[in-house]
C-alpha cells in the first residue's frame, strides 16, 4: 500500500512540474528559420484556454520583410512551445509590452497558434502587404 501512494506522489509530482515548466517571464531560445537566427520569445502572460492554456508571447529579433523587428503579441498553445524551444535564455534584451495585443485578442475572441514559432513568423511574414508582390 505505502509503495502505491509512493509511486502515485511520483506520478503527480511528474506531472505537477511539466505543468510548471513554462513562467511568465521567462525568455526562451526557440528553432528559428535561419533569417531569424538569434531571435528569442519570451513568455508574457499564461491563462486558461478551452481545454489548455494559451501563452502569450512577444518576439524579438524577427526578419519580416527583410526588417529586423519586433512581434508584440503571438498567442500559442502549450504543443507550440514544447515544439519550438530549445533552452532558457539568460537574455536581458528588452522586449515589447503584449498587453495591447492581449486586450485586442481577447476582445476579438481570438484563436491560439498550434504551429512551431518558425512557422507562425513565416506565416506573419506572408501576410504583410509586400508579401505579395
Amino acid at each position: 500500500m505505502i509503495r502505491a501512494l509512493i509511486l502515485a506522489a511520483s506520478v503527480l509530482t511528474m506531472g505537477t512540474s511539466q505543468a510548471d515548466r513554462y513562467a511568465v517571464g521567462q525568455v526562451w531560445e526557440y528553432r528559428t528559420r535561419p533569417q531569424d537566427a538569434g531571435s528569442l520569445l519570451k513568455i508574457q502572460k499564461i491563462e486558461p484556454w478551452a481545454d489548455g492554456r494559451v501563452y502569450h508571447l512577444s518576439l524579438v529579433g524577427v526578419s519580416l520583410g527583410g526588417v529586423t523587428t519586433d512581434v508584440h503579441h503571438v498567442p500559442v498553445s502549450r504543443e507550440t512551445l514544447d515544439a519550438s524551444v530549445t533552452r532558457l535564455s539568460t537574455s536581458t534584451r528588452a522586449f515589447p509590452d503584449a498587453t495591447e495585443g492581449i486586450a485586442i485578442w481577447r476582445e476579438d475572441r481570438g484563436g491560439v497558434f498550434t504551429i512551431s514559432v518558425a512557422r507562425i513568423a513565416q506565416v506573419i511574414e506572408d501576410t504583410l502587404p509586400d508579401a505579395a508582390s
